[in-house]
């Protein structure tokens, strides 16, 4: 993600998704196909409006609404050029009680940090979770809600340097985790830096 902002395009201005759409019946010809191309019709003709007045709307913030037909289905996204002191936060998931969600997938950004989470179905109990902290540091848990809960059972840390390089790698086993009957030999493992 970048902090920069594009240029380009006077503040405030709508995003061009043009570029971004792209016919699906022409597809399927260039591709040799003349048979019909069906696609996804939720987003009603009027929704590129929509997204645009969004847009227009979200702009001081730092984010874009886009809505385009991908591969037969409505893609629905959000562009976001990360303000300095604000922290964006996605929850997708199934509807609960009115104006309440539980969730199957959280990603949360702020400054140089980001996380995702994946949930067990139907619990707010995490199944995997990812998280950078400052480009620097990469952790991914593991959780086995029946045994742990909210602790992971697998940790998995490594350093993150300039130009994509590795450093330590640490893996962290809890000794009790048994993977249909298969019991760990050690508990953690650390690779020093190359």
């Amino acid at each position: 993600m970048s902090k920069d902002l594009d240029t380009t395009k006077a503040p405030g201005s709508p995003p061009d998704i043009s570029g971004r759409q792209l016919n699906v019946g022409l597809l399927a010809v260039l591709a040799g196909g003349l048979g019909i191309v069906k696609t996804a019709q939720a987003f009603p003709r009027r929704a590129t409006g929509d997204f645009t007045a969004a847009s227009r709307i979200l702009a001081p913030y730092g984010v874009t609404v886009f809505g385009v037909d991908s591969s037969g289905h409505d893609l629905m996204g959000f562009g976001i050029v990360p303000l300095p002191t604000t922290e964006y936060s996605q929850i997708v998931g199934t509807r609960a009680r009115p104006g309440e969600i539980v969730p199957c997938v959280k990603t949360s950004v702020f400054e140089d940090d980001a996380s995702f989470t994946h949930f067990h179905p139907g619990e707010i109990v995490p199944c995997i979770k990812t998280t950078i902290e400052g480009h620097a540091l990469a952790t991914h848990e593991v959780f086995d809600s029946a045994r742990r809960g909210i602790n992971p059972c697998v940790k998995v840390e490594s350093e993150m340097r300039t130009g994509g390089v590795l450093g330590a790698v640490e893996v962290t086993i809890d000794p009790g985790f048994r993977w249909g009957g298969f019991a760990p030999t050690c508990s953690s493992l650390r690779q020093p830096a190359r």
